[in-house]
């Protein structure tokens, strides 16, 4: 929603700051202030708002200072309610974002993780905000589709190049459907009961600020079920440091440092990366699609050629899993 700078300046008086400039950004606004720069994020949910609130102040108390917390105003509330919405204040400041090639920050990057994850553990809530999560219904779709793809291309009388190249990869795309599936079977029935987190985290959520490692962001962000969130930060992780196996690792290491990762967890997160989604992504495009640029091609032929990473690490999450020493009795 958008607010007037009048509005806004009106809020800002109530935690006695004044507005020099505003700049809109997802979920709030970027504002300078006379005492510096902060953040004012727009909350739907008060559910979701007080979940939030809950994890960063056990943090705090834990000794995460640099935890971006939600400000108190004049009137001894952390938000402001406006048009229904819930509009909350938080100190803004430029922060490095970890260095994932370097196995040591990886590692003190799970270790905060779990920290975060074990903050969200101890919340007893069910707030229900909407958000749909990781299930197999992806699995059926998926076997659905890639019946329907073989049967477009053997229909034609003159497949193209990109119906060869699809069609040749159809049986492996199904083995690693099937594969993922058979994991999900084992596991599924325990995710309900895991605790609750955010349905995605990003690693610019996680920056080194000067009073050390700040976690923040996650506005509005639905819940569900652990590690819907460790998956897409475990993707990040891999991809964004030139596909380095020793970058996931350490950082699993890490935060199994603080918090340990139940088998079924581990396994979890090995059926999500299991997914081929890169490719899954262009193939599912196949039936609607009627042209095939350079381009499009293009990219098709990395996505194939990425996928070889990304089994690559679900390899290698499986020998993580096989090889991690046992509880001890």
């Amino acid at each position: 929603m958008k607010v007037t700078l009048e509005q806004l300046k009106k809020m800002l008086s109530t935690y006695k700051l004044k507005a020099l400039r505003v700049q809109p950004i997802e979920d709030g606004y970027l504002v300078e202030t006379t005492r510096g720069k902060k953040m004012v994020s727009i909350w739907q949910s008060p559910e979701l708002l007080k979940w939030s609130n809950t994890w960063r102040e056990q943090l705090f108390t834990e000794g995460y200072e640099a935890v971006e917390r939600f400000q108190v105003n004049s009137n001894n509330k952390k938000y402001i309610r406006f048009q229904n919405k819930y509009f909350v204040l938080t100190d803004y400041a430029e922060a490095a974002l970890p260095d994932i090639k370097d196995e040591g920050e990886c590692r003190e990057l799970g270790r905060t993780y779990a920290d975060y994850h074990c903050a969200v553990g101890r919340i007893n809530t069910a707030v229900n905000v909407g958000a749909e999560p990781f299930n197999d219904n992806i699995f059926i779709e998926g076997s659905t589709l890639i019946k329907q793809i073989m049967k477009a291309i053997e229909s034609k009388k003159e497949p193209t190049l990109v119906d060869e190249v699809i069609y040749a990869n159809l049986p492996l795309l199904y083995k690693r459907f099937r594969r993922a599936y058979q994991l999900c079977e084992g596991i599924k029935e325990a995710i309900p009961y895991f605790p609750l987190s955010t349905e995605s985290f990003h690693l610019v959520q996680m920056v080194k600020a000067e009073k050390g490692w700040k976690i923040r962001g996650g506005y509005n962000k639905g819940l569900v079920p652990l590690h819907q969130d460790t998956t897409q930060l475990i993707r990040e992780i891999y991809e964004k440091s030139g596909w380095r196996l020793s970058s996931v690792l350490s950082f699993l290491k890490g935060y199994e440092d603080k918090r340990r990762l139940a088998d079924n967890e581990l396994v979890y997160i090995l059926v999500q990366l299991a997914v081929p989604r890169e490719v899954w992504k262009y193939f599912s495009n196949y039936l609607t699609q009627n042209e095939w640029s350079e381009a499009d091609i293009n990219r098709l032929a990395e996505a194939i050629h990425a996928q070889r990473h990304w089994d690559e690490l679900v390899t290698q999450i499986g020998r993580y899993i096989d090889q991690r020493s046992p509880l001890s009795a």
